[in-house]
């Protein structure tokens, strides 16, 4: 499959060469990127799309809807990491557009590419609580930080990927400790299905903290990303004397990587390359960041009432 790159932003030497290891791809070149070696970099997106089969938008800037919907209207299949730049109808817009000239559209939610679903799949996952911590450590730094859309997002996505039902109800609220804005989230959110998840992000914690639980019949399951490690205890049903643990207990482990978004973007592009060539819709659509973005624009809404601050 012949790709194409559209922008800068996180499109490095490093990611070319990463991309270059995968044989399925042949990386033609780019638009407004860095010029690297044996990469060319074409004058206008026409020429671009003319060359290629599918595109990887890596830069936010670049994520606008006239860029966008020009891919979809010469029938590229785009990957899109960041649609930051287009709104709900933009990107209801750019749904309709890829449905018409039969492209496929994935978006980078990294989050759903951990190794540990891969591990869950040999499970029946219907989770009926969810619990999920984020806390980071506090630096200097943290006053740029966004606890909704930097921290809380992921574990969102995360909540949606494994409940996978509709949104009944959110309920959200907040507290500026040190700043202005929100120090410390929590939020609710209920399911058509019964399920419940509970989330709670900080940007000033006194130590790194990210966790997700959930709880169901005969399962209970624990994901330590700081840690690498996830852990399940199910419920055999066999009459066993107990002792300090119920049920049977696994443990999962993942290689720490040492550049991880390399590594996250590398599954991402490979499940891009399974959705082209299997015809099969991506599990990380602009669906499912419709989903997610519709949540957190719920969350802000409430936090214009319930957020209180003593700065």
């Amino acid at each position: 499959m012949k790709i194409g790159i559209i922008g800068t932003g996180n499109f490095s030497e490093r990611v070319l060469h990463a991309l270059r290891t995968n044989s399925a791809l042949t990386i033609v070149g780019g638009y407004d990127c860095h010029p690297y070696p044996g990469f060319q970099v074409f004058p206008t997106l026409d020429d671009l799309f003319s060359a290629v089969d599918s595109v990887l938008v890596l830069d936010i800037l670049s994520s606008n809807f006239e860029t966008l919907s020009l891919a979809v209207k010469y029938g590229k299949h785009m990957y899109i990491e960041t649609p930051a730049l287009c709104g709900s109808r933009d990107l209801r817009k750019l749904e309709m557009l890829a449905y018409e000239s039969n492209t496929f559209i994935q978006i980078g939610l990294k989050q759903r590419f951990y190794s540990f679903f891969d591990d869950l799949d040999k499970y029946e996952v219907t989770p009926r609580i969810i619990e999920s911590s984020r806390f980071v450590k506090f630096n200097k730094k943290s006053t740029q930080l966004s606890v909704i859309d930097d921290l809380m997002l992921h574990d969102i996505d995360i909540a949606l990927k494994l409940c996978s039902a509709e949104v009944k109800s959110v309920y959200s609220t907040a507290v500026g400790v040190l700043y202005k804005d929100p120090d410390v989230v929590n939020t609710r959110i209920e399911f058509y299905n019964g399920c419940v998840a509970n989330l709670s992000a900080s940007k000033i914690s006194n130590k790194e903290v990210h966790e997700t639980k959930f709880f169901q019949n005969n399962t209970y399951c624990s994901i330590d990303f700081v840690n690498q490690l996830l852990k399940v205890q199910k419920n055999t049903g066999e009459e066993t004397e107990m002792g300090e643990e119920w049920g049977v207990r696994t443990i999962y482990r993942q290689a720490k990587d040492s550049d991880g978004y390399i590594t996250m973007l590398g599954k991402e592009i490979n499940s891009f390359y399974h959705c082209i060539t299997n015809s099969v819709e991506p599990n990380a659509g602009i669906l499912q960041y419709l989903q997610l973005q519709s949540v957190t624009d719920k969350i802000k809404e409430q936090l214009e009432r319930n957020f209180t601050t003593n700065v």
